[in-house]
């Protein structure tokens, strides 16, 4: 099922876009021109600690201007 149908019952307010060919910035850019408040967004999949998360998702932890989760 489409993410966007599964947010439509529920009391959830959220989207997503897809940028490149930076999609760090491309998340910092969104999240600040649509005054987002919470960013999901997933981890790379991968052994050993230092290989968790993928170096967008990196990048974003580390210079949201809002709440971030990794999922």
């Amino acid at each position: 099922m489409p993410v966007r149908r599964r947010l439509e019952p529920g009391q959830v307010i959220g989207g997503f876009e897809l940028e490149s060919p930076d999609p760090a910035a491309a998340v910092f850019e969104y999240a600040v021109t649509n005054q987002v408040d919470h960013i999901v967004v997933g981890a790379r999949a991968g052994f050993g600690l230092p290989r968790h998360l993928g170096s967008v998702s990196s990048r974003v932890v580390a210079e949201a201007p809002c709440t971030v989760t990794i999922v």
